[in-house]
């Protein structure tokens, strides 16, 4: 009997030994497991922003408006900044049948153009963002040449009634990068690579169209392709 105690043991100690490594490896492999879903899902939100882009996005006009006029801009952007009164103008000729949204690109070829994009989505945190969007396009042969223009900035938070002190906190806030970046991925995902880049229902406008009277073609035809389905259905 006493021959067999130190193979019982042995044995013993063995299969403890098996049980623990087994539960070890059973353990690491959920833990690689959680891992990778963890990646796959930020992957996942990735391709998400890509797609749509900052949520909520700004857009000025009725939400159901049958067609939308999407703008990737850049505040330091001469011909964005002229194409600015266009848009404007397009607002108030389409009342009822156009939405425009404005998603942020700042080029990195424009020194102030990635703080005027922080700051009008520090502003629109207060729900001003299409308020200080026209401040700095209105300005915008003023701020650029400023080399500091955080406090240009401040002022046109005042002017605007702002939380001046929540909208430096939020100009380097997580949530306004996050916007911004969403922005540029959705740009990026579609082959932006300059500023203005207008869409119109999905659909990218020739540059010898960026002009009122190309737009309005463009605008019409898009709101024709909406009603014709409807009157060959009466």
């Amino acid at each position: 009997m006493k021959s067999f105690l130190p193979f019982a043991i042995i044995s013993a100690v063995f299969l403890c030994a098996v049980g623990s490594g087994s539960i070890l490896y059973h353990t690491k492999k959920q833990r690689i497991a959680a891992a990778r879903e963890a990646v796959a899902e930020a992957a996942r939100k990735i391709s998400l922003s890509a797609k749509r882009g900052a949520e909520p996005a700004h857009v000025r006009g009725p939400t159901d408006a049958p067609v939308t006029l999407e703008e990737f801009g850049d505040f330091q952007c001469q011909p964005c900044g002229d194409l600015s009164p266009v848009l404007e103008k397009l607002e108030q000729d389409y009342p009822r049948h156009l939405r425009v949204i404005f998603r942020q690109f700042p080029l990195g070829m424009h020194v102030h153009a990635g703080a005027a994009a922080r700051a009008s989505e520090a502003a629109g945190l207060q729900g001003r963002f299409w308020e200080m969007h026209d401040l700095l396009y209105y300005n915008r042969f003023i701020w650029p040449r400023s080399a500091d223009v955080r406090p240009v900035f401040n002022e046109y938070a005042k002017s605007l009634g702002l939380d001046v002190e929540r909208f430096n906190k939020d100009m380097d806030g997580e949530e306004v990068k996050a916007r911004i970046s969403a922005d540029q991925l959705r740009g990026k995902s579609l082959g932006v690579d300059r500023t203005p880049i207008v869409l119109v229902d999905d659909h990218e406008v020739p540059i010898s169209s960026l002009n009122p009277p190309g737009l309005h073609i463009l605008i019409d035809q898009a709101l024709k392709e909406k009603t014709q389905p409807a009157k060959g259905r009466k």
